[in-house]
């Protein structure tokens, strides 16, 4: 009898640490995937691109005052509603076009050891108006 009642206690404990070593594992494996993020919706007008139109100024007014920069280069995008693009320049804010309505999805990144953080553009979008 009282091995009986030793067994189930040891069936227990193993069964315990099996669950907490199975937990342990699924929440390392799951913190190495990477997880999507809503982006932050900004849109204004551009304040101008850069010489290779890899970053613009953004004014939330059309009369163009002060406004924040975005580094647009690698971002996916699309003009007017058309198709979208991966990379390369976009057409309608290439220099010297200013005033262009545009609407850009923005996402936070953390930074780490390797590199700074901070907003990055994941696409953008040149508006009709």
């Amino acid at each position: 009898m009282a091995n009986r009642f030793q067994s189930k206690w040891v069936m227990l404990l193993v069964g315990i640490v099996i669950g907490g070593l199975a937990t342990w594992g699924f929440i390392s494996l799951w913190s190495t995937i990477p997880h999507s993020v809503t982006p932050y919706i900004i849109e204004g007008y551009s304040n101008g691109a850069n010489d290779d139109c890899t970053a613009i100024g953004v004014s939330k007014s059309k009369e163009l005052g002060p406004g924040e920069g975005y580094v647009i280069a690698g971002a996916t995008w699309r003009e007017f509603d058309g198709p979208w693009h991966q990379g390369g320049t976009i057409p309608s804010l290439a220099q010297p076009n200013i005033g262009q309505k545009v609407r850009l999805g923005v996402v936070y990144v953390k930074p780490t050891q390797q590199a700074l953080g901070g907003p990055v553009v994941a696409w953008i979008e040149v508006l009709s108006e």
